[in-house]
């Protein structure tokens, strides 16, 4: 089926067209978002300092996606959370950002199947730092 500027394919009928458009309504959100971040992820994080030495800690996510909004809380423990401002997701990618005391944390991350990984930019008084993440879905 090749797609016409009227609307029709070839070989298809306006009708035809018209009894496969439910079909298509119930496959487009699967396409716009290429998969659910909602559950519980765990994992790891590493900055690296000015110095040149590599920082390790521990990262938990609580996420609920709700189309292409993002809610949760997120932290270094699943006993240290904070809530998720401005949380959204478009394709396989996930923005949001985090308060931290007098900080402010913008997360970026890509879903790879069961996998997030990316980058958390903190904004500081003192400049900024970077961590790299790397979390899989918890069971």
């Amino acid at each position: 089926m090749i797609p016409r500027l009227d609307g029709t394919f070839s070989g298809d009928t306006r009708i035809q067209v018209m009894a496969k458009l439910p079909l298509i309504c119930l496959l487009l959100p699967r396409v716009m978002f290429a998969g659910d971040v909602t559950g519980k992820w765990s994992g790891s994080s590493v900055m690296k300092t000015p110095d040149g030495q590599a920082m390790h800690d521990s990262v938990w996510m609580s996420l609920k996606q709700t189309g292409a909004v993002v809610t949760g809380t997120a932290g270094p423990g699943s006993d240290r959370q904070m809530e998720i401002k401005e949380g959204k997701v478009d394709g396989a990618r996930v923005q949001f950002s985090l308060a931290i005391e007098d900080s402010t944390a913008t997360v970026r991350l890509t879903l790879e199947g069961e996998q997030l990984k990316g980058q958390a930019e903190v904004q500081t008084p003192d400049g900024k730092l970077v961590l790299d993440l790397d979390l899989k879905r918890v069971p």
